[in-house]
């Protein structure tokens, strides 16, 4: 009495601790085959309808009972730990999942590739698979060779390509992946011309004028994809495509002609919508504004039509990061969004959109002028779970921001030491030999020379703005920040002007406000405070002080009434 209470139609132990002396009373040659009876009581005598809810508990009291030699219950039992791991799975239990599918491997003879093919298949893929979420590469490596070595067609092989894609992407190794992608699309039978093709951009535009003409509803009549082969080739160039934005974009508009025209002539299906997803930020890329907007608006429409939850976090990427904050929507409203994203990322098991869309989320925050100690916060714990599920591109990404970030909060209206120069500067040379990743060099040059600026240490700021311009010679990537960096670019420029070199550092500003403008035409909620204060700048430096005051007035008033304080502070900063 006292040890046991009563909970529905079971009793359980009051206390963990009662129980673990309860247990430890059971001589531990008995364990086994306790454990393995409780185990078939419970599968004896459950309703049929109430054991999907216990598999969990059959099958952990299995794990830990005796381990028959007859190969029929070894079997049975491989097979549990299947079911439990596909369970644990849909509950995004990595881990827990990862330990059901290794034990089931463990129950296989040791010709069990012959003897039972479609379960060690299973059970090796899905083992690979959760290991990727759970960060353990090696453990993947080491699975793909032995299915790669025993499978018996490419369908048996698609599961552990996608897996092995993900975990190079994953560990930052982007070459390698494309390059894995493009060989498995010649595998199914594909044909990919050569980058160099001068055809490419050609076919590129002519499919996507294609969709762009649509309406809404000859876009939604399309009929679904039923080719499962076809189906296997949208999967890996969803996640190949991706991968071309960072590195050998050459490859990008090939993969996305060729994922839109299976599109067309076989059906739609959930990658359909990440295809025209990346063919907005494609296309934003290449500043057509209105094709990338349409194509963004068609990926959500079938998004919807489809309920392709396990694609949300692959498509809110290039969506709510990309076209969205570029055309007439506040920066902010990507926020919920892109931490959706995230969260559903996590949830279905890509953890490489999770965490793409966590990035696009801390750039939303720092954008929209979020507040410094939350942004830092987050910045911080998104960088801890990046580091727990080893990826590598949004650790190093988010090692720049919480750099910025951190020099914000703790600015002490101080110049920054010569120590602390040297600092950063280490940082960013080993960002740019990494692999010659100078792309992440940029980032860090845009944010820290955004710093330096704010900090009024303007020759330090002028140097990182020639080093970012040097950087992005050597990439073909446009890097993020766009707008904000030119509207950087521009004030550095005109606190040169004020200090030397007064018609270059001019003609620079000049240059940038042009481009700033640009941006202005389709996303003015963002862009009217920063170009209005852009242009008061410009006629201070050229000494029209009226105009300037008036421009420096106007520039506050749209700050304030767009919701940007923190550049409503610098504009009423400039003003005097």
């Amino acid at each position: 009495e006292g040890l046991l209470k009563k909970e529905g139609s079971s009793y359980v132990f009051v206390h963990d601790q009662i129980q673990n002396a309860a247990y430890s009373l059971i001589p531990e040659d008995e364990r086994g085959r306790m454990h393995k009876k409780i185990g078939h009581l419970i599968m004896e005598h459950s309703p049929e309808d109430k054991m999907e809810d216990l598999l969990i508990v059959v099958v952990d009291q299995l794990n830990r009972g005796e381990v028959g030699k007859e190969e029929r219950e070894r079997i049975a039992l491989a097979k549990l730990n299947l079911k439990a791991g596909k369970k644990a799975m849909s509950e995004a239990t990595f881990l827990r999942s990862a330990s059901y599918f290794e034990a089931g491997i463990g129950m296989l003879c040791d010709d069990h590739w012959e003897e039972c093919y479609d379960l060690s298949l299973q059970l090796y893929s899905l083992f690979a698979e959760v290991q990727h979420c759970n960060g353990c590469f090696e453990i993947v490596g080491e699975i793909t060779t032995v299915v790669l070595n025993h499978a018996k067609s490419l369908a048996d092989k698609l599961s552990i390509y996608i897996t092995l894609l993900r975990s190079l992407g994953a560990q930052n190794k982007l070459h390698t992946a494309v390059e894995l992608g493009i060989s498995v699309l010649v595998e199914f039978g594909l044909k990919l011309p050569s980058p160099n093709n001068s055809d490419i951009m050609a076919d590129f535009l002519e499919v996507r004028e294609i969709f762009e003409a649509m309406t809404d509803s000859e876009f939604l009549s399309i009929k679904e994809l039923e080719d499962n082969e076809k189906a296997s080739a949208m999967n890996i160039l969803a996640i190949t495509c991706w991968y071309t934005f960072f590195a050998k974009q050459e490859h990008m508009p090939i993969l996305l002609t060729l994922a839109l025209q299976l599109t067309l002539k076989y059906g739609i299906c959930n990658e359909s919508c990440i295809a025209l997803a990346d063919c907005s930020l494609f296309l934003l890329q290449l500043n057509d504004i209105n094709a990338s907007k349409r194509m963004a608006d068609l990926s959500m429409i079938l998004l919807q039509k489809l309920d392709a939850k396990k694609c949300l976090s692959r498509v809110f990427v290039p969506v709510y990061g990309g076209i969205f904050v570029r055309t007439n929507h506040h920066f902010k409203l990507s926020i919920k969004p892109l931490l959706q994203g995230y969260q559903e990322g996590m949830l279905h098991g890509d953890i490489g959109s999770a965490f793409s869309s966590a990035t696009s989320f801390l750039q939303c925050c720092f954008m929209s002028g979020h507040n410094l100690v939350t942004l830092g916060k987050d910045v911080k714990l998104f960088r801890k779970r990046a580091m727990e599920y080893r990826q590598k591109s949004t650790y190093e990404f988010n090692s720049i921001i919480e750099e910025a970030v951190s020099k914000l909060i703790h600015f002490s209206g101080h110049q920054s030491s010569e120590a602390d120069i040297l600092v950063d500067q280490k940082i960013l040379v080993q960002l740019c030999l990494r692999k010659n990743n100078f792309r992440y060099a940029c980032y860090s040059y845009i944010l820290l020379g955004m710093v330096e600026y704010i900090f009024g240490n303007y020759e330090l700021a002028a140097e990182m703005l020639q080093k970012r311009w040097d950087m992005e010679k050597k990439t073909s990537k446009m890097p993020g920040y766009r707008g904000l960096a030119i509207f950087y670019e521009c004030l550095i420029c005109v606190a040169m002007a004020r200090k030397q070199e007064k018609d270059k550092w001019v003609s620079r500003a000049g240059t940038a406000r042009s481009k700033l403008e640009e941006f202005s035409k389709y996303g003015e909620i963002n862009y009217e405070n920063k170009c209005l204060l852009l242009q008061a700048e410009m006629f201070d430096v050229e000494g029209h002080s009226e105009n300037a005051s008036n421009m420096y007035d106007a520039a506050i008033a749209a700050a304030e009434r767009n919701d940007f304080i923190h550049e409503q502070a610098i504009a009423n900063e400039r003003a005097g």
